[in-house]
């Protein structure tokens, strides 16, 4: 009876780290769309607050689409580096996350 729990309990965890992977990726992918979506609806504010034409506002939806990706590989390359060096990881992530709820929590409402 302990050989075959000691047999099946890779294929249990390995199950448990693709439903958290899926989870992760499906929440990565929400945070995307919802991000665009903003961009989106906030497109003909910007083109009348700054005078843009159409090309300008693509203009203005590639560059924050670059910047999106270019900060997404570099916080990727850093949680990568940080995890190799440090045992707590998440506690910067976790700091980092609180410090900036409580930057946007303190901006004055328009």
């Amino acid at each position: 009876m302990q050989t075959e729990c000691l047999i099946d309990r890779p294929h249990a965890t390995r199950a448990a780290n693709t439903r958290v992977v899926l989870a992760i990726v499906l929440v990565s992918y929400f945070m995307i769309v919802l991000d665009n979506s903003i961009i989106f609806t906030g497109l003909p504010d910007i083109a009348a607050t700054l005078g843009l034409s159409e090309s300008g506002l693509s203009w203005v939806q590639n560059a924050y689409t670059l910047v999106f990706g270019g900060l997404l590989l570099l916080g990727a390359r850093a949680g990568v580096i940080s995890s190799a060096h440090s045992r707590r990881p998440s506690v910067w992530a976790r700091s980092s996350t609180a410090s900036s709820m409580l930057a946007s929590a303190a901006s004055p409402p328009r």
